[in-house]
């Protein structure tokens, strides 16, 4: 930063003070702030219009309300001019009566006649806060002091008739003054210009304003009738200049426009005498009834809405209020009516009338200076965001079909006309009168030029342009400043000249800055004061268009999707701005649209742009105006033919030509142009325009002092608020943390900064390298921490207040709603705009760095119930050390435009509640609201709770509030203003959610003639064909479909899967949620994710209305690119929910998956799953096929030898070639060069005399050479099973044949099964000391064509089974690299020397007419051929067995072929192979890709059968799961307890399916089964466990009894020991479960009972003789903890007993029980009991033992740990 006065910007000198003066024109430009507009339509309860209108319905039509809010200096003489007058509020019994202090509202009372009454001038003194509340200001219909009426006839018989405003600003309304006696009224042609038109570029030569039409003695636009006393006041039309009052654009039967006079009520009224402050606010509504010529009309014409405006008085001066641009300019509040009914007009029930947008904002909103390298709240530089909805409600959207009920507004930068056009031009500032036109401006500049440009000897300076031919205008001819020389054409030494007008220089007033007149004032006693007025010449230029007419501020942009605003005002009042650019100005762009953005400029680095100098803006008052649009809904914009040639192509509003209609439309325009309202150029009848205009305030930024110090102590250093109090609280809807000491900043009352011994604490600047710049500051990208060396010493900048945003989104914490990640844009084009246009920004203008999210910050989901209450609290923080806090909102919807619902839910037409009950009365319940804020504790933190009720009696379907709606909120600091949060309240219901597929019945639904769903129409409009056509494939998914439920996906590693999960409602209301719910990643949140490496993300569909994130219909796209090592089955399941939920709250323990079709599924939920099989696929090949490998011969040299491998799965018992190396010579037959073949061996048979053994085929590998030079391994081998065959030639000759690997491996050491392999060698012929291999041939013969056929070799010598895995290599491997690689997929950039690696996973069913476009995958049918579906197809989720909307029943060995197609070599070199063509292949022969696992494919093992084993070995485990390879290394492996591992030779029984026996196990453990196809390399990604346990019984809940017979003859009751191990699976506490009893008969011959019994908690002893029941023996001391589902754990439980005593032991404590009286003579043993009468036991026993004998403690406690 370079620390100097700024130049060239502004040169402020010492403030004028200057007392306010007494002349209308200063006053009346010294007292608006603020205003805006808006209508709407007019309802039954809207008595004030009067039963005349609402009697008839046309009337009511073409009656529309409006709200006027404006802003105005408090203590301004009210009453004093143009016509206004005031009074209190009515009181009951009465009527006030207006007051005015001579203002001229009746003639009589009118100032300039001299009865003027100072003392009824109203300045409304504080008397109490509140007090003016409903005091009323009536702003009348006027020109200057009079009414607009019709004055004369003077004494030439003229009358002057100012009844109609001018059309034109540019037009005085003045007749030109009648010449050589003419008579009144004859036409003279028109002199006023209208600067603003022919223009080039931003130079504007103007034309004449034309007479209009409407104007009285109307001849021709062109001419004017003249007067003849030239008076200088309007005679036909009252100028912009002096007009004022609120006029509503019809006219009436006469012509006359129509107007009224406002009544503004007073709301708020600041007495703070500060910049901003000191203004009251009031709002006024009124009614009109539209027509034209006394007939009521909706609108101008066809192509013309009507142009209501508001005008009343001067701007705020400059001299005295700061106002830096339109200062004492002209004011029009101007917005468009066009009263359309857009549900009446397309014939829906429940018209909807269409209402303008709302805008709120403040008065006058703080802006602090912000330099390039600074961060405010919506980004870089100064920023704020302009703020409106439209209260429309869409009675579509009660049914779901679009995305909120809000309709879109869209913000522009008001056009100049709608700032007002006319600036007062008081040349210099204060002298009057004004200079309102060009003509006026020039000559007052001629005027002080001449009178102020005196030096001080008092010669006058050569003021005068004196020709010489030389210098543009001929010799002779003298200008003076200000004036134009015109060629004369009959003058020949003016020929060679052209107009010329002289503007002189500022060097001619080279003495400095003179006085240019006298301000002449009346003082106390009568004395006259004058008061220099200065004559500054920088200040005074030409006239220029965007100087002397109404202008935006400098370098202030905006966004018109947002309403963000982004202004380079610079870092400070009087310091240039030369940081680095971080980034600057977003451009006007859909922020959907990304296509125009180059990645290159996306990507653009911060901070190395160049850096202008940018000097800054002046402090003080700025006055914007914005142009707020939403569409009109008007049908005639696209059904009626635009003729440009007669309607115009130049809009009057913005002064630009309109967009035309599309070429080739016969001049309409599209529907889609009508909809198009963000373009700022479409015809007016397109869109609804309202303005909002006030003031902002710049100034240098305030700091607050943190502690109890502050480096600025200069006395009387006040802020723009509150005198230097802030943080005073001073409103219930504010509140704050106390007074506050001001730092820096506030209002800058001193302008000369070049004035010397001004220090920084005089001019209320801050030194902020002082401001910690961390996170209390957070206006840096790159925060840098500064700690000074005293806390007490630290000055924090002030912040704008932030959002306290809920922890989690959805998670109602009771802190603002946040948007999801998943529903803020991604969307970032930030724009820079140089002030130097030859820069390099200029050239490259978008760069990266502002977070978007400032702009565009997302919706926040409330999801909420019909005819439930909507809460939820908005809290707010304020990071500074100073608060004064207010949250407000933006567009709450009141209940007026809400609609009464039909049982049906439909709009009736009717509203909710009438406007008067909303808005009047407030006891309309489905307004919402806020309530006041609230203080969190002592904290910086605020709330305000937002509620809207409901009638929770009404059913759901007739609640009659929008179910889908925005509302926005700021919060506010009194200095700065937050960035805005919107909330997206969705009102769900109860209704059926449906998966978007080709059902006929879905079509059936969404498309019937009555309730046609837009968004469903939108979906299957893509398909271009019939959804239930026979053409027409579920599975080729043209509409981006959901996949039929229990759908099966085939894909292989590399290849890609796709599919979307598309669902929707009938009602379409709530944001549906699609949700991974099982089979997925879990993540650390409980939540389920896609597997790795797939994603799973939200798409959009377009309602045709320009919204974004629409949710109803909900599409989500799964997309997967398996990995090397992720084969394998995976079921997903998705479910569709009717309510977007946090992904936390979903239930993903469970699915309907495997309940189906038993249990129902709810209606608002709805479930589907799918089967992706990841598998490797192999090449089949039968009866002459082959592939073509030859591109990789040719790097088969002598210099490095070469190695061939592949896999091989042969079928056929014939001699078989495997692959085949060769050449062909020109016109010659083929040449082999190798051959290697699979032969085999007769079968060999041996006799023994009496038997007869056949040992089977036999098979080996034979390898030959062109000369038949033969190897062959030994024949052990067997078909249908895979193989690994291998060769080397070195370069010495060296041959090596492998077959099957290079190592002998037992399976286990206790299985005599073993691993057969071959290795053959032999040599090559060796030609000078080299051998030849296939590439030296071809390479030395360059004539010849090399072949590589893998497969067959012709259509005689065939080759039938698989192929998969082929590697050819330019070196020879060794035995241990071969063996490395045999079962390992290879990575081709780690190896060497590697030429072509076929994996053969090129399969597609693309070329079969059955794969998707994006993936290459297959999909196969979900549901059996013969499946029935009662429900046809809608609640049952299926098809009715459709075949036109159904999958192949399953994969297909002949659905992806393979003749002709590539084969991709994945070693990088580009060696591809294919599939033999029909010209080499036989025609009998046949070549698929298939889907089959090899010995090199990952085993995907998914469950075992048992999973419970024995320890001691020998079970048959079978386990089911994916890619298990026919293949002689199949194998399991078996963790053992001591951490050694058990591999057990498998059996092959299907792809899905294997058996292997279990290992014994020295221990009782869980041993982790894998499985491998390739007898190494154990899969461990998938392991199952199984469970190596010794055996239980299991006692069920129904009953079971395990009885031993005779157990007396063992053991006996007067001596005896039983015990086992007990584990209780119960969930009783009181019934008595018998464990072990003994049963049987007593000496006597009576049934006898001894049992252990357990009640839930404790095992009780019982004894039992006859049918006598006896109390309880005892029971265990120590109670086992209560069962609560998951059992009570294993107990060891033993009753010992003898004729004195019995004890009970429970887990090694022992209980004394009362001795039994039974005695037993036979008796049986029984663990649990199926007896009638006793309740059975439920759980497990186990290690039962049994002694006669007396068994003490110690003897009891060993026999428990089975010792």
């Amino acid at each position: 930063m370079e620390m100097r006065v700024a130049a060239g910007r502004w040169t402020p000198k010492l403030v004028l003070v200057l007392v306010l003066l007494q002349a209308s024109s200063l006053v009346s430009g010294s007292h608006f702030r603020y205003g805006t507009m808006s209508w709407r339509p007019i309802d039954a309860t809207d008595t004030e219009v009067g039963q005349t209108i609402l009697a008839d319905p046309i009337l009511v039509r073409h009656t529309v309300a409006f709200e006027f809010k404006a802003a105005y200096r408090r203590d301004y003489e009210w009453g004093k001019f143009f016509r206004e007058q005031y009074r209190p509020p009515n009181v009951a019994g009465g009527t006030q009566v207006w007051k005015d202090g001579g203002s001229c509202y009746t003639e009589d009372s009118c100032s300039v006649l001299g009865i003027s009454n100072p003392s009824n001038y109203m300045l409304f003194p504080f008397i109490a806060q509140g007090f003016y509340v409903g005091w009323e200001i009536k702003l009348a219909v006027g020109r200057s002091y009079f009414e607009l009426n019709v004055t004369g006839p003077n004494a030439n018989d003229e009358l002057s008739d100012t009844r109609r405003p001018c059309v034109s600003p540019f037009d005085t309304g003045d007749k030109p003054l009648c010449r050589g006696g003419v008579p009144s009224g004859t036409q003279y042609p028109t002199t006023q210009i209208d600067p603003t038109t022919n223009c080039v570029g931003s130079i504007c030569a103007g034309s004449l304003v034309p007479y209009e039409i409407t104007y009285p003695d109307f001849v021709s636009a062109l001419t004017v009738p003249c007067e003849q006393v030239d008076d200088a006041e309007p005679d036909y039309c009252s100028p912009w200049s002096q007009t004022y009052g609120f006029f509503f654009g019809d006219s009436d039967t006469t012509g006359i426009p129509l107007s009224t006079d406002v009544v503004l009520e007073i709301t708020e009224m600041n007495y703070e005498v500060t910049n901003v402050g000191n203004y009251l606010l009031g709002t006024a509504s009124f009614y009109h009834t539209y027509q034209e010529a006394g007939v009521p009309k909706k609108k101008k014409d066809d192509f013309t809405p009507w142009t209501a405006y508001f005008t009343g008085g001067n701007r705020l001066t400059y001299s005295t209020d700061r106002l830096i641009n339109n200062h004492q300019g002209r004011f029009r509040l101007e917005l468009t009516v066009n009263l359309n009914y857009p549900g009446e007009v397309i014939g829906k029930q429940g018209y909807v009338p269409n209402n303008s947008p709302v805008m709120t904002a403040l008065p006058v909103l703080p802006v602090p200076y912000t330099g390039r390298s600074e961060i405010s709240a919506n980004g870089v530089l100064a920023t704020f965001q302009v703020s409106g909805f439209d209260p429309d409600i869409d009675p579509e959207a009660y049914k779901g079909n679009k995305l909120e009920s809000n309709e879109a507004v869209y913000y522009f930068l008001g056009s100049q006309r709608k700032m007002g056009m006319l600036l007062a031009n008081q040349v210099p500032d204060l002298k009057f009168p004004s200079r309102w036109f060009r003509a006026e401006y020039e000559e007052a500049r001629r005027d002080c030029y001449l009178s102020s440009c005196i030096p001080v000897g008092g010669v006058a300076d050569p003021f005068i342009l004196v020709g010489t031919g030389a210098n543009l205008i001929p010799a002779g001819v003298n200008l003076t400043v200000g004036q134009t020389f015109t060629p004369d054409p009959l003058n020949a030494a003016h020929n060679a000249f052209a107009t010329f007008k002289y503007e002189g220089t500022c060097s001619e007033c080279a003495g400095g800055n003179r006085t240019c007149t006298q301000l002449r004032e009346e003082g106390p006693s009568g004395i006259t004061i004058e008061t220099p007025l200065n004559f500054t010449c920088e200040l005074y230029e030409p006239w220029d268009n965007n100087v002397n007419l109404a202008h935006q501020p400098e370098r202030l942009y905006l966004d018109r999707y947002s309403g963000v605003v982004q202004w380079e005002t610079g870092i400070n009042p009087r310091d240039v701005d030369n940081a680095t650019y971080v980034t600057d100005f977003w451009n006007h762009r859909d922020p959907g649209d990304e296509t125009k953005v180059t990645y290159a400029k996306r990507l653009a680095a911060k901070g190395t742009q160049p850096s202008p100098e940018q000097e800054p803006l002046q402090p003080g008052f700025y006055n914007v105006v914005f142009d707020v649009r939403s569409y009109s809904h008007d049908p005639d914009c696209h059904l009626k033919v635009y003729d440009a040639a007669t309607l115009g192509s130049i809009s009057p509003h913005t002064g630009k030509a309109f967009t035309l209609p599309a070429p080739g439309n016969g001049g309409l325009y599209t529907e889609a142009q009508c909809k198009a309202v963000d373009d700022e150029n479409m015809i007016d009848i397109a869109y609804v325009s309202v303005p909002l205009d006030f003031l902002l305030f710049l100034y240098p930024p305030a700091s607050w002092c943190s502690k109890s110090k502050c480096r600025n102590t200069q006395a009387g250093i006040t802020t723009f608020r509150d005198e230097g109090f802030y943080g005073t609280q001073n409103d219930v809807n504010v509140l704050s943390t106390g007074s506050c000491t001001i730092c820096g900043g506030g209002e800058w009352n001193l302008y000369d900064v070049s004035a010397a011994g001004l220090t920084d604490k005089q001019l209320n600047l801050t030194d902020y390298t002082v401001c910690l710049q961390d996170d209390d500051c957070k206006y840096d990208f790159d925060t840098v921490a500064i700690t000074p060396a005293i806390e007490a010493d630290i000055c924090k900048r002030n912040t704008p207040p932030k959002w306290v945003d809920q922890a989690s989104a959805g998670n109602d914490d009771g802190n603002t709603p946040t948007p999801r990640l998943a529903d803020r844009p991604t969307w970032s084009t930030l724009r820079v705009v140089p002030s130097d246009p030859t820069s390099a920004l200029a050239s490259d203008p978008f760069i990266d760095g502002v977070p978007i999210e400032n702009v565009y910050p997302g919706l926040a989901l409330f999801l909420g119930q019909r005819s439930s209450e909507v809460r939820f609290n908005l809290t707010a923080v304020d990071e500074d050390d100073c608060v004064e806090m207010q949250i407000l909102p933006i567009g709450l919807f009141m209940g007026y435009t809400m609609y009464t619902m039909t049982e049906d839910g439909l709009t009736k037409g009717t509203q909710a509640c009438t406007y008067k009950d909303a808005t009047k009365d407030r006891n309309c319940i489905y307004n919402m609201k806020l309530e006041l804020i609230r203080r969190i504790g002592t904290t910086n933190q605020f709330y305000r709770t937002f509620i809207w009720k409901a009638n929770d009696t009404l059913p759901q379907i007739q609640d009659p509030r929008p179910p889908n709606v925005i509302v926005c909120f700021i919060p506010f600091d009194n200095y700065q203003i937050g960035v805005r949060r919107c909330v997206n309240i969705i009102l769900s219901k109860d209704q059926a959610l449906f998966w978007v597929d080709a059902r006929p019945k879905l079509r059936e639904l969404f498309l019937s003639e009555n309730e046609r769903n837009d968004a469903f129409e939108e979906i299957v409009s893509k398909c271009g064909l019939s959804v239930t056509g026979p053409n027409l494939k579920h599975y080729e998914n043209p509409c981006e479909y959901t996949p039929a439920d229990l759908t099966t996906f085939y894909i292989s590693p590399g290849q890609t899967l796709e599919f979307y999960m598309t669902a929707m409602q009938d009602s379409g209301n709530p944001p549906i949620g699609i949700y991974i719910s099982e089979g997925g990643t879990m993540r650390a949140n409980g939540t389920v994710g896609p597997p790795e490496g797939a994603t799973f993300e939200y798409l959009e569909y377009d309602d045709k209305s320009g919204k974004t994130h629409l949710r109803d219909p909900a599409k989500r796209r799964f997309t997967w690119t398996p990995k090397e090592g992720q084969q394998c089955k995976y079921v997903l399941c998705f479910i569709g929910n009717n309510t977007r939920e946090l992904e936390e709250s979903i239930e993903f323990t469970s699915t309907f998956f495997w309940t189906r079709p038993f249990v129902p599924i709810p209606a608002l939920l709805d479930e589907r799953c799918y089967t992706i099989v990841v598998a490797d696929q192999q090449l089949a090949l039968q009866a002459g096929s082959f592939v073509d490998a030859a591109a990789a011969l040719p790097s088969l040299t002598s210099d490095c030898g070469m190695t061939f491998s592949m896999w091989f799965f042969p079928e056929g018992t014939t001699t078989m070639p495997l692959a085949t190396f060769g050449y062909t010579k020109p016109g010659e037959t083929d040449n082999i060069v190798y051959m290697l073949e699979w032969d085999p061996v007769t079968a060999v048979v041996f006799h023994d005399g009496i038997t007869v053994q056949d040992l089977g085929q036999y098979y080996r590998l034979k390898f030959s050479t062109g000369q038949s030079y033969i190897i062959q391994t030994d024949a052990e081998f067997c078909v249908n099973e895979w193989h690994f065959l291998t060769f080397t030639i070195a370069p010495n000759g060296n041959f090596v044949l492998y077959l099957d690997g290079v190592e002998t491996t037992h399976y286990s050491d206790d299985d005599r099964d073993f691993h057969v392999v071959a290795v053959e060698t032999g040599s090559m012929p060796v030609v000078d000391g080299k051998v030849e291999i296939i590439g030296d041939i071809l390479n030395n013969n360059p004539g010849y064509t090399g072949f590589l056929r893998i497969g067959s070799f012709d259509a005689v010598q065939t080759f039938n089974g698989m192929i998969g895995d082929v590697r050819i290599y330019s070196r020879v491997l060794t035995a241990e690299e071969i063996g490395a690689k045999q079962f390992v997929p290879l990575t081709a950039t780690s190896e060497v020397g590697l030429e072509a690696y076929y994996k053969f996973n090129d399969g597609s069913q693309a070329d079969n007419t059955l794969g998707n476009s994006v993936g290459q995958f297959n999909k196969y049918r979900a549901l059996p051929p013969d499946t029935a579906d009662s429900f046809c197809n809608l609640a049952g989720d299926t098809y009715c067995n459709n075949v036109a909307a159904d999958s192949p029943a399953g994969p297909s060995e002949t659905e992806m072929k393979a003749k002709g197609q590539l084969v991709t070599d994945l070693s990088g070199n580009g060696n591809h192979a294919a599939g033999c063509g029909p010209d080499a292949c036989s025609t009998t022969s046949t070549m698929y890709f298939v889907f089959a696992p090899s010995p090199i494919t990952h085993p995907c093992p998914e469950e075992t059968l048992p999973t419970v084993v024995h320890v001691d070995g020998g079970n048959p485990i079978f386990v089911a799961g994916t890619g298990f390879a026919r293949s002689q290394w199949l194998k399991c492996s078996f963790s053992m307890s001591d951490g050694s591992i058990k591999v057990i030779k498998a059996v092959h029984n299907t792809t899905g399916n294997i058996s292997c026996v279990s290992p014994g196990s020295p221990d009782l453990t869980v041993s982790a089964l894998e499985v491998t196809n390739g007898g190494v390399n154990f899969f461990t990604n998938f392991q199952l466990p199984i469970y190596m346990m010794e055996r239980v019984v299991s006692f069920p809940e129904t009953g079971g009894k395990v009885t031993i017979k005779d157990a007396c003859d063992m053991i006996g009751t007067n001596l005896f020991s039983m015990g086992a191990w007990v584990y209780p699976l119960s969930q009783s506490s009181s019934a008595l479960e018998d464990v072990i009893s003994l049963i049987g008969m007593t000496s006597n011959d009576q049934t006898g009972l001894l049992s252990v019994r357990y009640n839930g908690a404790r095992f009780v002893v019982y004894e039992k003789i006859g049918s006598t029941v006896t109390p309880p023996l005892g029971e265990s001391s120590a109670a086992p903890a209560h069962n609560m589902g998951e059992g009570s754990g294993w107990h060891y439980v033993m009753l010992s007993g003898n004729t004195d005593r019995l004890v009970l032991y429970m887990d090694g404590e022992s209980t004394e029980l009362t001795a039994t009286s039974i005695s037993l003579s036979t008796c049986d043993l029984e663990l649990g009991t199926t007896t009638t009468g006793r309740r059975a036991f439920f759980g497990y026993v186990e290690e039962l033992s049994a002694f006669s004998g007396f068994l003490e403690a110690c003897d009891a406690y060993q026999i428990m740990w089975g010792n």
